[in-house]
């Protein structure tokens, strides 16, 4: 089994994941929108606003709509790129420039995902809360940066893998072989 089959069976196991992480985001915007919206209303109109709604968007809310689709976005190829520089250089280089970038990412998120996961661990174990109106158990929502960092390194290494045969000069004939195997 070649390494880009493995790569290509790891990738259908690992996308579900990617699209369950990427559909609660989406989801989580309605109630985002409903919440903001009926907190406003409730604060201009009835001089009344709900409680713990800006607690409840920054502390869950936003954080996942923000780190739970990464992954998807850098699968789609929609993070910013500027190619200015590197438009007109050999697709070799450019997969070396790419696997690099990819890399830095890969140990940037990694730090921040590991650091996260401490922090969320500690939130664990003391039942982390904020106190007000409402008391609001945080140490869940902790556990959303590590979850969508990790997703999003697994993405970014998977990618800087696929540039290898590039890199190594075989891109032509391995899609010679997928074509005509």
């Amino acid at each position: 089994m070649s390494a880009q089959a493995i790569l290509a069976g790891f990738r259908r196991v690992f996308n579900p994941f990617v699209g369950l992480l990427t559909g609660v985001a989406v989801l989580l915007m309605l109630p985002m929108m409903f919440l903001v919206t009926a907190d406003v209303i409730g604060r201009y109109i009835f001089n009344s606003p709900i409680p713990a709604v800006f607690e409840i968007n920054s502390y869950f809310i936003m954080v996942a709509v923000v780190f739970f689709p990464l992954a998807y976005v850098q699968r789609k190829k929609e993070h910013v790129f500027i190619t200015l520089f590197t438009e007109r250089l050999s697709s070799r280089f450019k997969a070396v420039l790419d696997a690099f970038s990819l890399l830095v990412g890969f140990v940037a998120y990694g730090l921040i995902g590991i650091y996260s996961l401490q922090r969320a661990i500690m939130a664990t174990e003391v039942r982390e809360y904020i106190s007000g109106i409402v008391d609001m158990p945080v140490w869940i929502s902790k556990w959303i940066i590590p979850i969508g960092c990790l997703a999003f390194c697994v993405e970014l290494l998977l990618d800087a893998l696929e540039r290898i045969p590039v890199i190594l000069g075989r891109e032509d004939t391995q899609q010679q072989e997928a074509h005509h195997g």
